[in-house]
């Protein structure tokens, strides 16, 4: 989907609160911004072509080897290489989801089945030779209980289970399923850097998987895909901005409050959500409450009418500071 993602901030011409893209509200820190500078020669080089020394501190993070990591150019680019590594098998997706899933496999010939959330207990996981699971889920902040995925990884390993925990950092609820990489090989885990380090533009993730998966990943991807800084503020990120401590215990907090607030207007429903952005159902169509808040207060939500198994009225908020949720839920009021 090249176009009906959030932070499309360049459709409009004065958008001062992006409560578009569930990325970490404050920034990217400013040692990290100067460090960028600092590296800015180096892009007279090529850089590692399988970035190399990323890896290896993903590695040490994450408690799995080396050689069961791939970096890629955002968590997208992973989701694309494995629906081409596993052309014209049969996928499972439940819904709503990230709809790059589906994108990915339609190109690659899938043959996909779509199942709401609420069937994921009862689904039959054998007759699928992929599995896509978005945990915490966007766009409405579900979480799967980690015993139940664990419980069917196990079971059906035949099938491959794709887990994406790109928002993984934004929830105390949800436990990464990183550990089972090292013993079983029907596990794909994807993660996001744009998101706990609010780097989007740089467009930087990773993939661990078992070594048959890793390496066939491998000898498909391009040289030099990562650049150069790309891999710099990644490297900084795992070994200077993990030092820090990262406030998701205050996001969650004001999350919930802005859930809340918003609950309370007369024609709005929140789904509720243990993440830092949850859906709402508005009182008019999504696509014209965005285009208001954004021309006439300069509010950018995320349209989530596009996301398979939602409705027209349908979007999604990521939280913000206290001071900007509260200009959020004052503008809409006025739709109360």
């Amino acid at each position: 989907m090249i176009t009906g993602h959030g932070d499309d901030i360049f459709q409009y011409p004065d958008v001062r609160y992006n409560f578009s893209s569930n990325v970490y509200p404050f920034g990217p820190s400013l040692r990290l911004k100067e460090h960028l500078r600092q590296c800015v020669d180096k892009i007279g080089c090529y850089p590692s072509p399988l970035a190399g020394n990323l890896v290896e501190l993903i590695a040490r993070k994450e408690e799995v080897t080396s050689s069961k990591v791939l970096v890629t150019s955002g968590a997208v680019e992973a989701f694309y290489l494995i629906a081409e590594l596993f052309a014209g098998k049969r996928s499972l997706i439940f819904t709503p989801s990230f709809s790059e899933y589906e994108d990915a496999c339609l190109r690659f010939g899938h043959c996909i089945e779509f199942r709401p959330h609420c069937e994921a207990s009862t689904a039959d996981y054998s007759t699928h030779d992929l599995v896509w699971i978005c945990n915490p889920n966007n766009p409405d902040g579900a979480v799967y209980d980690t015993a139940f995925l664990c419980q069917k990884i196990k079971e059906h390993p035949a099938t491959l289970f794709v887990v994406d925990e790109a928002y993984i950092e934004f929830t105390k609820c949800a436990t990464s399923l990183v550990p089972l990489v090292q013993e079983h090989g029907n596990i794909v885990v994807v993660k996001s850097m744009t998101k706990r380090y609010a780097i989007p533009g740089l467009r930087l993730g990773y993939l661990m998987a078992g070594h048959k998966i890793t390496d066939a990943l491998k000898r498909m991807v391009m040289p030099w895909r990562i650049n150069t800084l790309a891999i710099e503020a990644g490297i900084f990120c795992l070994q200077e901005r993990d030092s820090e401590p990262f406030p998701v215990g205050r996001l969650l907090d004001e999350s919930l409050r802005v859930q809340q607030d918003i609950n309370r207007l007369k024609g709005f429903r929140v789904c509720p959500s243990s993440t830092t952005f949850f859906l709402v159902e508005g009182p008019v169509e999504a696509s014209i409450l965005k285009n208001r808040l954004a021309e006439e207060h300069g509010i950018l939500i995320r349209d989530a009418s596009n996301f398979r198994g939602l409705g027209e009225r349908h979007f999604r908020v990521s939280v913000r500071a206290e001071d900007e949720n509260n200009i959020l839920i004052n503008v809409l009021k006025q739709w109360s």
